[in-house]
């Protein structure tokens, strides 16, 4: 394992790659959160702030698209400060208008506004980690590492955003003394400005860095016009299988909250806090391991049956009978998302179009989005009613199976040919 990560850290401006892409996105794992409790502080509703963090998520899914294609005209070096510069001020106008009271329907705003000016970091990431391991580099052997690394990064920032977020609420109480203010909007307050200064300081740096600047417009290429890169060959399919994960992962935090109130009664939060930590390390030990390792399968059957296992892994979720159950079930599960991100990006790499690379993957940031708010809503329903909280794990199962099949089925994802040819194996570039 420690050969193919030195392998990785190697390649001329990995390091700034990896170090710069969590301290830049370090604050998405604590905001929406965040913003709830600030604004749930300052209104009295929990209403007015689900609205608030709902405007945050839809506009940066209805616009995520625009950041990417702006980013392959223009460059990441010019688009990604500022995006970051002028989303870190959004989030400020923002806070200083909750901090201030104004009306809810000024919040909306101000939250959709830095929404839409949200950067697009992870897909430039994949973006550069797909160029630097491009045919002719000779570090195609590295790539499959190097998108596991960025999958397991991103599985950290979720779980050291909550982290930084506790340890917010556990100083709030002298800073709310220095400030004049009250602990409840202290805590989530210095929470979003330090989210705010990563995104713009670390956008910045990513941008300073050799692998960003690999990233130049193709000047010979004409400019992206219209649908894009969902004109490529099996791009809308790789997107719907998308959809079918993003609504299982934007479900599954509803259901094991449900699971929580049903077994653990007044512990629910703390046990739901600690049930999604574990999945979420368990994905992440499982990526570092899946990234120091030669796979030989093509990436089209890798990706059906990593979806199968999570569609498995959610169903034995309803057969849990406790929460520490539950937990051990979590962990071992959760070892298939971030080897299936791996995968699904590493497909992207392959289907998107060179000059649109950036844009393709800002369409898996509006899938994500859209989808994972759809499932929560959907799951939210089903758990209130009489199937509860395993009803909710049986729709995320459901979801995660039908991706699989999607996945599986013959001429959506992978050309059809003849056996033969479907069974060779792959290697760095060859996706059959």
């Amino acid at each position: 394992m420690r050969a193919r990560y030195a392998a990785l850290w190697r390649v001329p401006g990995a390091p700034l790659l990896l170090a710069g892409g969590v301290v830049a996105r370090l604050g998405q794992g604590v905001t929406v959160l965040a913003w709830i409790l600030l604004v749930r502080e300052t209104t009295g509703s929990f209403a007015a702030a689900s609205l608030v963090a709902a405007s945050v998520s839809l506009a940066t899914a209805a616009a995520a698209p625009v950041a990417g294609r702006l980013t392959d005209r223009f460059g990441a070096t010019r688009v990604l400060p500022a995006y970051g510069a002028t989303y870190a001020t959004a989030q400020l106008l923002l806070l200083a208008a909750v901090l201030t009271r104004q009306p809810l329907l000024l919040l909306c705003v101000l939250a959709a506004l830095s929404g839409a000016a949200f950067p697009a970091t992870s897909p430039a990431l994949r973006a550069a980690w797909a160029v630097l391991t491009g045919e002719g580099t000779g570090r195609e052997r590295v790539r499959s590492t190097a998108m596991a690394a960025e999958s397991t990064l991103f599985e950290l920032v979720f779980v050291v955003g909550p982290l930084l977020l506790s340890a917010a609420m556990l100083v709030a109480g002298p800073l709310a003394t220095l400030t004049g203010s009250k602990p409840g909007v202290a805590g989530p307050t210095a929470a979003i400005v330090l989210a705010a200064v990563c995104a713009a300081g670390g956008t910045a740096m990513l941008a300073r860095g050799r692998a960003m600047r690999a990233l130049r417009p193709d000047g010979t290429a004409t400019p992206t016009r219209g649908l894009g890169p969902l004109r490529s060959p099996r791009m809308p399919a790789l997107l719907a299988c998308a959809a079918g994960v993003a609504f299982s992962f934007g479900a599954s935090p509803v259901a094991v909250a449900a699971f929580a109130v049903e077994h653990d009664g007044a512990h629910a939060e703390a046990v739901t806090g600690a049930l999604i930590a574990v999945w979420s390390l368990g994905s992440a030990a499982a990526g570092l391991w899946y990234g120091a390792r030669t796979w030989t399968t093509p990436l089209t059957r890798q990706l059906v049956w990593l979806l199968a296992g999570l569609a498995v892994g959610y169903a034995a979720w309803a057969l849990s009978p406790n929460s520490v159950v539950l937990g051990v079930v979590l962990l071992l599960s959760g070892a298939v998302i971030a080897p299936a991100m791996t995968v699904q990006a590493g497909l992207m790499a392959r289907i998107a179009p060179p000059s649109m690379l950036t844009e393709a993957y800002t369409w898996l940031t509006t899938v994500n989005l859209s989808l994972a708010a759809l499932g929560s809503a959907v799951t939210g329903a089903i758990v209130d009613g009489p199937a509860g909280a395993a009803g909710g794990f049986l729709a995320c199962a459901a979801a995660a199976g039908a991706a699989a099949v999607l996945a599986a089925w013959p001429g959506v994802l992978a050309p059809r040919r003849s056996p033969a040819a479907v069974d060779q194996p792959a290697d760095a570039l060859h996706v059959p």
